[in-house]
């Protein structure tokens, strides 16, 4: 059990580095629980219940996939943090950051507009090509 949570807290730094795990997290929970409670059933020798909670899984990863997003969308997010199509994942970030410094509640932004950026910064995150 100690070597599974080891695994999965390495697997959560990943995929935060990244950036996939807050888009994901709902997604990753679901599947990571349906997994450790098919692994349980499977210890315990319900190999029927493992297969129903697998398939389980399965179904909460391919039902929470992403929806596809618009080019507009796209285009909105670029300029919104002031990048040309193409960026890489830094300066995706680089620009969130600097423009999160004067959006933000706290440095005398408004919600609205820390909650667009943050938008925008998932979004472009979100299409960035997987290695």
């Amino acid at each position: 059990m100690g070597l599974a949570v080891i695994l999965a807290a390495a697997l959560a730094w990943w995929l935060h580095k990244r950036g996939e795990l807050l888009p994901n997290l709902v997604r990753l929970g679901g599947s990571g629980a349906a997994l450790l409670l098919a692994l349980k059933l499977l210890e315990g020798g319900h190999v029927l219940g493992a297969f129903a909670a697998g398939l389980g899984g399965a179904w909460w990863w391919h039902s929470r996939r992403p929806k596809a997003v618009m080019p507009a969308d796209e285009a909105r997010a670029l300029a919104l943090l002031g990048l040309a199509p193409g960026a890489n994942v830094d300066a995706v970030q680089a620009a969130w950051r600097r423009a999160m410094a004067t959006a933000h509640p706290d440095a005398g932004g408004s919600n609205a507009a820390a909650s667009a950026l943050t938008d925008a910064r998932d979004l472009l995150l979100q299409r960035q090509p997987q290695p």
